[in-house]
């Protein structure tokens, strides 16, 4: 069936009010709730990242369920609407400001939003580990995030092959299947913490969760030159990991030394420091 926009759709939209500036309304109103679930579930068994993973899925749910009111279901149900075209509609004029903060974040680049957040999350999780604990637990550490990262995506990517109708190719199981075995330590780590865990195992969990992401990168990078045609021998396969593992190794390193030696001439400057460190995050994130 053809696609059909609603003529008044457009004369709508043309009239919206939206502002970029609305989306610090759905930051503040993300915030609120987050505390006040930390607040209301203290003390109780329930962890508060479960209630902000439940809020999250009913604030993104507002993008879909919200326009189904916009529109009567017999105009709605004959036609081959695009989501996106009614979607926008709902969120912008059914819920005014709080509208427009909710669609300027649900079209927001992912790539962005990781470049933003990505880089100092992971930076205040490692920083924060203790040495002598990683040194305790880096055997572990590296079987899980190594061998077991590994392990994982070939079972995910073969439940995937067998299981989704899709007609998928191994390459490209085993590439979802790599995406799907790195684990959050933001998320991992909160919970544990919360939760009172033994600090071997939050240490063992938290550097597992850190390295991963760096076997996943590798898995995914591998598994998609494969997907979009590039051909490899072992030899390739074997120089391309040793530099995308190694070399991450060696750049992260040599940042670390330079921010150390230059935070040595620096005395009683907080904000120097403070900046200097945060500014190092991203740089060596991005480089």
């Amino acid at each position: 069936m053809a696609s059909v926009t609603l003529p008044y759709r457009v004369s709508v939209a043309e009239s919206s009010t939206s502002n970029p500036t609305d989306a610090v309304i759905f930051v503040g109103i993300s915030l609120v709730l987050g505390i006040a679930s930390r607040h209301l579930l203290r003390g109780t068994r329930v962890p508060y990242t479960v209630a902000l993973l439940i809020l999250g899925i009913g604030l993104g749910s507002l993008v879909l369920l919200v326009p189904l009111l916009s529109f009567p279901k017999e105009i709605l149900l004959p036609m081959n609407l695009q989501m996106d075209e009614y979607a926008e509609y709902g969120t912008s004029h059914r819920l005014g400001k709080i509208g427009d903060g909710i669609r300027i974040w649900a079209k927001i680049d992912p790539d962005l939003l990781l470049a933003v957040f990505l880089p100092a999350l992971l930076f205040e999780s490692s920083f924060s580990m203790e040495v002598h604990q990683i040194k305790r637990c880096m055997v572990q550490m590296l079987i899980l995030a190594g061998p077991g990262v590994l392990i994982s995506t070939f079972c995910l990517g073969s439940a995937l092959k067998l299981t989704f109708p899709y007609g998928w190719s191994w390459k490209t199981s085993l590439l979802l299947g790599g995406l799907l075995s790195a684990t959050d330590p933001v998320a991992v780590v909160a919970l544990l913490k919360e939760l009172g865990a033994s600090k071997k195992l939050s240490t063992i969990i938290e550097g597992e969760s850190l390295m991963n992401d760096g076997t996943a990168i590798v898995v995914f990078q591998l598994f998609y030159r494969m997907v979009v045609g590039w051909s490899f021998n072992w030899g390739a396969v074997v120089k391309f990991l040793i530099q995308v593992s190694l070399g991450a190794v060696g750049i992260g390193l040599a940042f670390g030394l330079a921010s150390v030696l230059w935070l040595g001439f620096i005395f009683n400057d907080t904000a120097i420091e403070i900046t200097l460190t945060l500014a190092v995050s991203y740089i060596a994130y991005f480089t």
